[in-house]
């Protein structure tokens, strides 16, 4: 990414109603685009399943080089949770660190807090549950 987070702006996306894969309950989904500039500094997905204990949102997160010619080392998701206590980084389950990993790199809890990159993706979470208005 080519931008620490302060500067970068969320034009929302797609809505997608389904259904969470565990219980069934109808889940809605709601894409963003982050841009800096002329650049595009990532995406992001939200899930929300309502009516379901125990499911709290979820922002998945992913920022690099999405071109076609970038690999997985190049790129990089993230999965937040958000609850009262607000958005805090959750791992990544087995399964589906295997499914990402020919896309992009899966990083956990451990590979980010306490780096610099920690600072850039709590920016970038402020800034889609900020100006998102679907959120």
């Amino acid at each position: 990414m080519r931008s620490d987070g302060a500067d970068v702006t969320v034009q929302e996306g797609e809505v997608e109603q389904t259904q969470c894969n565990c219980c069934g309950k109808p889940t809605t989904v709601v894409t963003g685009y982050l841009t800096s500039g002329d650049y595009s500094a990532g995406w992001y997905t939200v899930g929300v399943t309502l009516d379901a204990p125990g499911h709290l949102p979820l922002l998945r997160l992913y920022i690099g080089d999405w071109s076609e010619g970038a690999g997985p080392d190049e790129r990089w998701g993230f999965r937040i949770g958000i609850d009262g206590d607000g958005p805090q980084l959750v791992d990544w389950s087995a399964e589906d660190r295997s499914e990402a990993a020919p896309v992009f790199t899966p990083l956990d809890r451990a590979q980010v807090l306490g780096t610099p990159m920690e600072r850039q993706i709590f920016t970038l979470v402020e800034r889609i549950l900020t100006q998102d208005s679907r959120l």
